[in-house]
């Protein structure tokens, strides 16, 4: 016969509100989808760690390349980003993208694929992922993780609203 006591009691109690509370967790947004849709200009590059000597962001070329670039990020998932900067190394125009937004392991995630002329976005299986780190109706913070000499190294990406 088994006798049950009040410490197995307080023990079988403490367990059960334990996982009750590990079980019910609720995944919280850094930003809404409509927060991150519309026009953009991106503004500022940063660096958490000590930056690599020689970076090419996002397969365009060196930080300059990118500053100063426009984002339209519509609704439909279908936009555009456009290089203006006209420096050597940077290649100036219209890229095609389709981009996303959801929630993965408590944290918004923005990406982007590249289209190119006739691809379709469900063939091309390499984009570009971020974690949104703020939105409002005047800037959006994304941020990427690398890995640089076995270590994640995150690369900031600061933007400005365009006015309509």
């Amino acid at each position: 016969m088994y006798r049950f006591s009040v410490r197995h009691l307080f023990l079988s109690l403490a367990g059960f509100v334990i996982i009750s509370s590990c079980s019910s967790s609720k995944k919280t947004a850094t930003a809404d989808r409509d927060a991150v849709k519309g026009s953009w200009t991106l503004t500022n590059i940063s660096y958490d760690g000590s930056a690599p000597l020689k970076l090419t962001l996002l397969d365009e070329g060196p930080e300059a390349c990118l500053l100063g670039s426009e984002w339209v990020l519509p609704n439909n998932g279908y936009g555009t980003y456009t290089i203006t900067a006209n420096r050597t190394g940077c290649t100036t125009g219209e890229r095609k993208i389709v981009w996303s937004y959801r929630l993965e392991n408590d944290k918004t995630i923005f990406q982007y694929k590249r289209l190119a002329d006739g691809t379709k976005a469900k063939d091309i299986e390499e984009g570009y992922i971020f974690t949104i780190k703020s939105a409002s109706a005047s800037s959006l913070s994304l941020q990427s993780e690398v890995n640089f000499e076995g270590r994640p190294f995150y690369i900031n990406y600061e933007f400005s609203k365009k006015a309509k």
